[in-house]
């Protein structure tokens, strides 16, 4: 499938490094230069992959949820994400910003929860389908601060 002119830039990094900074510089800087230019995120981006995201993130489960169940829910909402906002952003020439993609998820479910990197590539190729970022910034800052920084965040939002 042929896209436009757009292009897909990925913020990868841990918590608090500063991807959401980044990516409202990114957004306001080329809206500047008259660039079509629109924000998501991963997992979530629609409806059906914010609820995905809640169920991951915020929900509270009676049961623990399994590895290979939590990483079928984050390609599960990456599969209605790209078809749903950014093939169709790529194929009218906007440039696409996301916070966290597929590196989140070698790094969260392959490393982290110890997940075969066979089945992260394979579930990529078919939701995918060949769609891969044009660049993609890795932010990176030592853990305290990165830490920091989030739970400050935390206590901000509990305030507000």
């Amino acid at each position: 499938m042929s896209r436009g002119t757009g292009r897909f830039i990925t913020f990868e990094g841990g918590e608090g490094v500063g991807k959401s900074t980044n990516i409202d510089f990114a957004a306001q800087w080329l809206q500047a230069q008259n660039i079509d230019v629109m924000v998501t995120r991963e997992p979530g981006g629609t409806p059906i992959a914010e609820t995905i995201r809640n169920d991951l993130l915020k929900a509270h489960h009676d049961e623990i949820m399994h590895p290979r169940t939590e990483l079928l829910l984050v390609f599960a909402a990456r599969a209605q994400h790209i078809e749903q906002v950014i093939r169709p952003a790529l194929q009218r020439g906007t440039w696409v910003l996301c916070d966290r993609f597929t590196d989140s998820t070698i790094a969260y479910q392959g490393h982290g929860r110890g997940l075969p990197m066979t089945e992260i590539e394979s579930l990529k190729a078919l939701v995918q389908q060949g769609l891969e970022p044009d660049c993609t910034f890795l932010l990176d800052a030592p853990l305290t601060v990165g830490m920091g920084r989030a739970a400050r965040r935390g206590r901000t939002l509990l305030r507000g």
